[in-house]
Formats: structure tokens, sequence, C-alpha cells
């Protein structure tokens, strides 16, 4: 069963390790589950792919992770979180929590996300 997250558009500048190459991208959208990015000159690159993405989004606050490859068009890729330090999950949540204006969306998606059940042994409830 597929899975759709909320993608928030955005445009903020990142990195791309992949592949044995570091491209700036211009981060498009972004979702608990994964990131659609914009890399000029990209050569095709086969799914399953993994690399590293990192998205300063301030001085003192940057989302990186580790990502697979899920597709390529032209100049975008798309490519879904495989693991990710929890600080970096941390901003993830809290930019679409400010982008979704709506907590149990959030709560359904980062349940959805780590695997749990929405609603079951959730602290505070």
């Amino acid at each position: 069963m597929s899975r759709r997250f909320q993608r928030i558009p955005l445009e903020f500048p990142g990195r791309l390790e992949l592949a044995g190459r570091t491209c700036p991208v211009r981060v498009l959208d972004i979702s608990l589950r994964g990131v659609l990015v914009e890399c000029e000159g990209l050569e095709p690159l086969a799914p399953g792919t993994s690399g590293q993405v990192d998205i300063p989004l301030s001085d003192e606050a940057r989302i990186a992770f580790e990502g697979t490859v899920r597709w390529q068009q032209g100049e975008r890729l798309g490519l879904e979180i495989a693991a990710m330090p929890l600080e970096s999950a941390g901003h993830l949540r809290r930019l679409v929590e400010l982008n979704l204006g709506d907590e149990a969306l959030l709560e359904r998606e980062f349940a959805a996300m780590i695997g749990d059940p929405p609603g079951e042994d959730a602290p505070g409830r």
C-alpha cells in the first residue's frame, strides 16, 4: 500500500552528494518521506542510487539525510529519505508542521513515517 505525504513547496538551496559527485541543488518541495530537487547538468541516475542531501535552513538549523533516488526527469530528481539524524528529523517535522497548519494530519504523517500506528501509546494522549 502506497502512502502519500503532504508536499511542502520550497525554494531552498541545498547540496546533493550522489554517485561520487557533489551538486548544488534547488529544493522544490519536501515531505516527511522525501524531497524533490533540481540540479543543473545532472547525469542520468539509476533508481535506487544512494546519496546524501544537505539543506541548510539557517546558520543554526539544517536538514541532512541519506536518500535514495526514486525517479529522475531531466534535471529534477525525486529522493526518498532512507536515514536521518534525529536533529534533522525535528527540523523537518517543524517545517512541515508550520506549513500544514493541521496538527492531526502532521501526527498521522509522522506516525506513518516512523511506522507507528497513530494514536497508540502517543505521549500526552
